[in-house]
């Protein structure tokens, strides 16, 4: 794994054989965020499904044991829970450093946690039950403990390993799809430039100046997040340089109701537009006009691209290419958000419209 002053600027290797022992690691790559329901829930139906397998290996089917299955089921539900919000905070609070240093520290965490709750169970039932468990009933909880937390934590490490190497590959798609720039703009927009620049010295410098800036957005790492006002300063570049090639034929409507400070995923928006453009307006004779929505509310972005629909002798050649393009933008999204990305395109008559929402945490753009 990187370490974490290269995380933000260089993808993660793709060779499949990365060091992890070696390498620096975040603890929350390893620990999982036990501070959600979902993940506390799951502990409790492992920590009961333990508890059944105990009690049945002590009392058996035929004979089992309620009175062992309540009195171990609350013991082992307290030690779970413990640990689990002590690697909460733990996950939080525990600096960047070597990923033995981590697994160690979460070892330590969980034996101490399980060595305190045995040592206040003996002192209650001794002090209000009168009965000594004896050393050997807390070096038994002990050695069952660590040897739990061991296969607990070599499962974080198996699943992390996962993890990254998903993204890993993830990170390589994007990176192809985030740098691939349509060859048919970049003829058009160099023949633009070589027809301006003895008519209209001043637009084919502008041009010049707009291609430039898409380049190096192109350039930029896969994945990075702007602001909404950044994304629509690059789209408005590209639109220039379109508006040369097809003038009238090209009109824009944008209708943006979100904070300008609203994070998005560079080049998320240039595309659609760029796709509409490509698809919609450059095959009619006609033109027509591509509406641009953008809304934010409550950490979730709504974005919809309208255009319309090209005349029908260029249908089957366009609809194959304006797929492939979607399924890009889709993957993008998809490897940046997860499960948090929905995706829809509708063709009518005259329209052809695409929609798409995604929702994002604080953790997600403070990475």
């Amino acid at each position: 794994m990187p370490k974490s002053s290269d995380r933000q600027t260089k993808p993660i290797p793709t060779n499949g054989q990365l060091n992890y022992r070696a390498s620096l690691a975040d603890p929350k790559e390893l620990i999982p965020d036990l501070c959600q329901g979902r993940s506390v829930l799951w502990v409790i139906l492992f920590s009961e499904a333990l508890v059944i397998v105990l009690t049945l290996l002590s009392s058996g089917a035929l004979d089992f044991s309620w009175e062992q299955f309540g009195m171990l089921s609350l013991y082992v539900q307290w030690m779970v829970l413990m640990c689990a919000a002590a690697l909460c905070r733990l996950r939080l609070h525990l600096p960047v450093m070597n990923i033995n240093a981590v697994t160690g520290s979460a070892f330590t965490v969980i034996v101490t946690v399980n060595l305190g709750l045995c040592l206040l169970t003996q002192w209650a039932l001794n002090y209000f039950l009168l009965e000594n468990l004896g050393w050997d009933w807390l070096l038994r909880n002990l050695l069952i403990s660590s040897i739990l937390a061991a296969l607990v934590l070599h499962y974080f490490y198996v699943q992390m390993e996962s993890r990254l190497r998903a993204r890993s590959e993830l990170q390589s798609r994007v990176q192809a799809l985030h740098s691939r720039i349509r060859p048919h703009f970049l003829f058009n927009s160099m023949n633009i430039i070589a027809s301006l620049i003895h008519v209209d010295p001043d637009k084919a410098e502008q041009a010049v100046e707009d291609l430039s800036e898409l380049f190096r957005a192109s350039l930029k790492e896969a994945g990075s997040e702007v602001s909404l006002k950044q994304e629509l300063e690059l789209c408005k570049k590209y639109v220039n340089i379109e508006q040369l090639r097809l003038e009238d034929r090209l009109h824009l409507d944008w209708n943006i109701d979100a904070p300008e400070q609203t994070r998005i995923p560079l080049l998320t928006l240039q595309p659609l537009i760029e796709n509409a453009i490509y698809h919609g307006i450059a095959p009619s004779s006609n033109g027509g006009t591509v509406t641009v929505t953008v809304k934010h509310k409550n950490k979730r972005v709504f974005i919809q691209v309208n255009n319309p629909v090209a005349p029908a002798r260029h249908n089957n050649r366009k609809e194959q290419g304006n797929h492939m393009a979607l399924e890009n933008i889709r993957h993008r999204l998809h490897a940046l958000y997860g499960e948090n990305v929905t995706m829809a395109a509708e063709q009518q008559a005259q329209q052809f419209t695409i929609t798409i929402e995604y929702s994002y945490s604080d953790s997600q753009h403070d990475n």
